[in-house]
């Protein structure tokens, strides 16, 4: 018997060294995480950018509507700021033109007081009724200046009032005034009557007399409707 002879294995010839336990493979599992987190990222990216540009967006609109606003308000506010200005340019206008037509045709009434108390005297001298004459011209002419001033910036209610005075004046000057001047104080070389003053006076005075009191009549209408127009009570 060969005692030295190697003993066989247990399990015989045929046996393997036995195969190394399996270890996990995560690299796949990793992989897809690694994928799936990057996605996540992107969509979380591009989700943050669209709520950006809407914030944005937000902020730019509202911010012109602001500004829109505010320029609305602004312009709303200087044409306020305007319309009142230029009413009240109008107000004083108005005020003084009609200021200056009472104090017109006060100073014309004057004038006819002056006329007809110098054609009361007996007898009329002759160069004081000339004289008062012509002031009682200028001073009508002064007054229709006042009146037509009134007819470029006054109220349209005070046209008819107007009426009142300029209508009764233009009569009174070319059918009364300027014929009696004719007859009594015509040019160098007409003829005139020593006696038409005495003659023609009385007629003229109750003319006076009577444009006098429609003047007056006109001057007290004329102060309700400008009060009125100027909202003064």
């Amino acid at each position: 018997m060969d005692t030295d002879s190697t003993p066989e294995p247990e399990n015989g010839p045929d046996a393997r060294p036995p195969a190394p336990a399996p270890t996990s493979d995560t690299s796949e599992p990793v992989t897809a995480s690694t994928g799936s987190l990057e996605r996540d990222i992107r969509a979380a990216s591009r989700t943050g950018r669209y709520a950006l540009a809407t914030a944005l967006c937000a902020a730019i609109v509202s911010s012109a509507v602001s500004a829109g606003s505010a320029v609305y308000v602004s312009r709303n506010e200087l044409v306020r700021n305007e319309t009142v200005a230029v009413a009240k340019e109008v107000r004083e206008n108005r005020q003084r033109v009609y200021a200056d037509l009472m104090t017109g045709v006060i100073e014309y009434l004057e004038g006819l007081g002056y006329l007809k108390g110098t054609l009361t005297r007996n007898p009329p001298d002759r160069e004081t009724v000339r004289a008062a004459f012509d002031d009682l011209s200028e001073k009508g002419e002064a007054a229709i200046k006042t009146v037509n001033m009134v007819f470029l910036v006054g109220s349209m209610q005070l046209i008819p009032t107007l009426d009142e005075f300029t209508n009764p004046y233009h009569s009174f000057v070319n059918d009364q005034v300027n014929p009696f001047v004719l007859r009594n104080f015509g040019g160098a070389s007409d003829v005139t009557d020593p006696d038409g003053l005495l003659r023609d006076g009385p007629g003229l005075i109750a003319e006076i007399d009577r444009i006098v009191a429609v003047t007056g009549d006109f001057l007290g209408n004329f102060v309700v409707r400008g009060r009125e127009d100027l909202e003064t009570g």
